[in-house]
């Protein structure tokens, strides 16, 4: 059984373009000063800075070649949404169906993006921030987005088992 979300078109819209901004942003230069970039690949041998350079250069392309397929499959799977339509009823809910085989592209995809926010935004992991400042509110809400797919992915595992 493929897990379902419900999203409004405006979202979905939103979602697309945070998509194409990640696409190019893992699609370009990438330096290895672009805080968002290196919270893309995390650091594999913390004590030792000559292992995780080497480490980093051996796995680093392979790494973002998956983040940009992994971002394209999510992509295809909101195409439906890749149309400006007036007689579209915007703030309605939407159901997508997205395949099982799809969801873990979806949950990476997901889980990129917000770093790539946290990181611009000035988040690390330990950091708490005040949700009515409306600078976060995408993260969040990216946040809101990964976790309802990771429930609605559970209930489907739970139903065909």
């Amino acid at each position: 059984m493929n897990p379902s979300i419900s999203i409004t078109w405006v979202e979905a819209r939103n979602l697309l373009h945070l998509i194409d901004e990640f696409l190019e942003l893992i699609g370009g230069p990438r330096p290895d000063s672009d805080p968002a970039l290196a919270r893309l690949t995390p650091v594999a041998y913390p004590d030792d800075d000559i292992a995780a350079a080497e480490f980093r250069r051996g796995t680093r392309d392979e790494l973002f070649d998956r983040r940009r397929d992994d971002a394209r499959v999510m992509r295809a799977d909101l195409s439906d949404f890749d149309t400006d339509d007036d007689d579209r009823d915007v703030l309605g809910m939407h159901a997508i169906g997205i395949p099982v085989a799809h969801v873990d592209a979806w949950m990476r995809t997901l889980a990129a993006i917000r770093l790539v926010v946290a990181s611009r935004l000035g988040v690390d992991l330990e950091d708490r921030h005040d949700a009515d400042d409306a600078r976060f509110h995408v993260y969040d809400w990216l946040g809101y987005r990964l976790d309802d797919l990771i429930q609605r992915a559970d209930e489907a595992d739970a139903a065909t088992a």
